[in-house]
């Protein structure tokens, strides 16, 4: 087999995996792009859009539309800096406390299905190839480009 031939599976699985959650999650008032904003910003409240931004690798004017889409159902606020009265921080609310938990239980549903049968020792060999292979993604990569691994290590959680 080649890389290329892995590659398409690993494009197809990705495929797979997006529709389930779409077909599951996205008929509540978050767009698919959203999620992994929200669920940063749960994990780092307080940040700016700015901020967020930087953080997640996507320009200010996406992060400012998605915010605002957010605002207006209710799943983040803008709140004052005390510091500095001319600077909103972002938080989420109760209801996006929410909409991230029912957003996690699909995600580990669709990870139960997909590696329904695997023992620990499967999981752990999945898991060590794919480190190798982000490592090989991102030796030269910004330090920045850490984000997702510190997102991962602070709660744990899914991102996509």
């Amino acid at each position: 087999m080649t890389a290329d031939e892995v590659g398409k599976r690993i494009m197809f699985l990705h495929m797979l995996r997006r529709k389930y959650t779409h077909n599951h999650c996205f008929d509540s008032a978050l767009q698919p792009g959203q999620y992994p904003l929200l669920n940063y910003l749960l994990a780092n409240p307080g940040l700016t859009q700015q901020e967020l931004a930087a953080a997640l690798h996507v320009s200010p004017a996406s992060v400012a539309q998605s915010t605002k889409r957010m605002q207006k159902v209710g799943l983040v606020e803008k709140r004052a800096d005390p510091d500095n009265l001319r600077c909103n921080r972002l938080h989420v609310t109760d209801a996006g406390h929410a909409t991230v938990n029912a957003f996690q239980e699909v995600f580990s549903a669709v990870d139960n299905q997909m590696f329904k049968g695997f023992d620990e020792a499967e999981l752990e060999q999945i898991k060590n190839v794919l480190d190798r292979m982000i490592a090989n993604l991102t030796e030269d990569e910004d330090p920045a480009m850490t984000w997702f691994e510190e997102e991962h290590r602070f709660h744990d959680k899914k991102a996509f």
